[in-house]
């Protein structure tokens, strides 16, 4: 039988990789297209990852395979990854704004430490990863080709839709004693952040916390480089 994947190995590490060079490849390719290929491109995406999010749920939700305990798509990833396409075809300043802050702040953990056990042999291996890689790479395509700039409103509405997937997740959670947003009573079986929290459920408000924080973290750049903006605008005009 097939090892069971571990975190922080070389199967993980060429998994990031993979996820990199799909990245590369989509910016590249965004950025030197003209307005008619790029537009192309981004639908192609788009459809490309909702469907690949269909089949991956629908399979998981078909009669001999269904477990309202692991199969329902209610992880954070899951929902942005959705969003993520919807986004594409429409970006919406709401859309676009969880898909940054979820997206970097919060569902890169996925990628940093996985809660996967299949190993590289199991189709749903690869299925994990083209998940997440997608989610990420839109993103960052949405960032470094759309030229998309949060700000602290983005913010606020990044932080408002997470705490209606916390009010919506959280008592499925505890109806099902299960883990979806990993703010239920269980904890993933490979190593992740929620180890350093303490038990459930004290540890929720520090998720709460940790999630406000790391989103507003990814506004930081971004506040710097629009003061020091000001400053040379200011500076030009008094020169004047």
């Amino acid at each position: 039988m097939s090892e069971s994947f571990r975190p922080f190995t070389f199967a993980h590490a060429v998994a990031l990789l993979a996820v990199a060079g799909l990245i590369a490849v989509l910016v590249v390719g965004g950025r030197r297209a003209d307005t008619r290929t790029r537009a192309r491109l981004e639908r192609n995406l788009a459809w490309t990852n909702l469907l690949f999010w269909v089949v991956a749920h629908g399979w998981w939700m078909l009669p001999p395979r269904f477990d309202a305990a692991t199969s329902l798509p209610l992880h954070m990833c899951h929902v942005a990854q959705l969003l993520a396409s919807i986004m594409l075809l429409a970006p919406r300043p709401a859309l676009r704004a969880i898909v940054y802050f979820w997206g970097f702040a919060l569902c890169t953990q996925a990628l940093i430490t996985p809660s996967l056990r299949e190993p590289p042999t199991s189709v749903w291996f690869w299925a994990f990863w083209i998940e997440h890689g997608l989610l990420q790479a839109i993103a960052v395509y949405d960032l470094v080709v759309r030229r998309y700039r949060p700000t602290w409103r983005d913010y606020g509405l990044a932080c408002i839709a997470a705490l209606v997937y916390l009010a919506v997740v959280l008592p499925i959670d505890i109806m099902l004693r299960t883990d979806y947003g990993f703010v239920g009573e269980t904890e993933p079986e490979n190593p992740s952040i929620l180890d350093l929290l303490g038990p459930w459920p004290q540890r929720l408000l520090l998720i709460v916390f940790i999630t406000a924080a790391a989103m507003a973290i990814l506004m930081l750049p971004w506040q710097v480089a629009r003061s020091v903006r000001r400053r040379v605008s200011s500076g030009d005009r008094r020169g004047v």
